[in-house]
């Protein structure tokens, strides 16, 4: 589970853990399942977060940024930058790496298969994955 402290409507700390509500609280003593009970998370401006999965892009970098109040529950966010050229050509090798496979499995490729359809191939994925 993720959870904000959240003081006067505002992400004052995230992620925010059972670590921090005891370091944050030194005088007070609490169980170890003080994360999961929501009358305790309440009554110390703690909240559980809405968990989404890192979006998956392949022309935009994503980072967390603060949870938002979104239709009345705090939401994780993920804030979504454009790729750098640099990342873009890196990516596109990384694909074709993945599609031709190891030398031996191209080898064999082209044991079975013949030159001519290897070559075939290659032009196919390098079609799929133009450099920029």
């Amino acid at each position: 589970m993720l959870y904000a402290k959240i003081e006067n409507g505002a992400v004052a700390q995230y992620p925010y853990s059972f670590s921090n509500l005891r370091k944050d609280n030194q005088n007070t003593s609490f169980p170890k399942t003080s994360m999961a009970d929501e009358s305790i998370r309440s009554d110390y401006g703690v909240v559980e977060v809405i968990s989404l999965g890192i979006p998956q892009s392949e022309t935009h970098n994503s980072s967390e940024g603060d949870p938002e109040l979104i239709n009345g529950s705090w939401t994780q966010v993920w804030n979504q930058t454009p790729k750098t050229a640099e990342e873009l050509d890196q990516q596109v090798q990384a694909n074709r790496l993945a599609e031709y496979g190891t030398p031996e499995m191209q080898i064999e490729f082209i044991t079975e298969q013949g030159l001519e359809a290897w070559q075939a191939n290659v032009a196919d994925i390098k079609a799929k994955y133009p450099k920029s």
